[in-house]
């Protein structure tokens, strides 16, 4: 496994020796090719992926457009998790945006890693809280910003996408037009020419 997958289970728990070994049998690492379907809608979620390198893509279909609910990068979990945890078929479609190296673990797994200790069941409490937080942070900021507001703090957190996603996935994250994240990316290009 690689250290990244350590350092990021290391922010919620720190792992015994014969915990890493333990990890480290049911952590499997998988490469992939651009627009390689991870989970398909209608399918059970049996994977949590920790993207190593590469980007995915979540999203589901209304009518027949998809929409783009996440854009997960290096460092990032990633999963249909509302099929993963509950069993029920996942709503989403988990996508590769880039070629990727992902280490994925599986439900029995987990499971098994659950039973063994206190501490990875701790892990696994603390890492769903953080997708429930994160989740709800989302869907305020929707909520409540306004779509320049919601471009903005995209560019503050995660610059690099605006160069390595297509602009209308970036537009169907944001819930604007892509005519819109067009302007507000040629205003910021303007502005930082004024800068320079």
């Amino acid at each position: 496994m690689s250290d990244d997958a350590y350092s990021y289970i290391s922010r919620f728990i720190d792992l015994k020796k014969d915990e890493k070994e333990m990890l480290l049998k049911h952590l499997q690492i998988m490469t992939c090719a651009p627009k390689q379907i991870l989970t398909r809608a209608g399918e059970m979620e049996q994977h949590v992926y920790f993207i190593q390198k590469g980007i995915i893509r979540k999203y589901f279909y209304r009518n027949k457009e998809e929409v783009t609910i996440q854009i997960s990068m290096e460092g990032d979990l990633v999963s249909s998790s509302v099929s993963f945890l509950s069993g029920v078929p996942s709503d989403f479609v988990l996508e590769t945006m880039e070629p990727a190296t992902l280490g994925f673990i599986t439900r029995s797994s987990l499971e098994t890693l659950y039973a063994s200790s206190t501490n990875f069941e701790r892990m696994g409490r603390l890492i769903i809280l953080e997708w429930l937080l994160y989740k709800e942070k989302q869907d305020i900021e929707r909520m409540i910003q306004t779509p320049k507001e919601r471009f903005q703090m995209l560019m503050e957190e995660r610059p690099s996408l605006i160069n390595r996603v297509p602009q209308k996935y970036l537009a169907s994250l944001l819930n604007i037009e892509p005519e819109t994240f067009s302007r507000y990316k040629k205003q910021l290009m303007e502005e930082k020419d004024k800068i320079v």
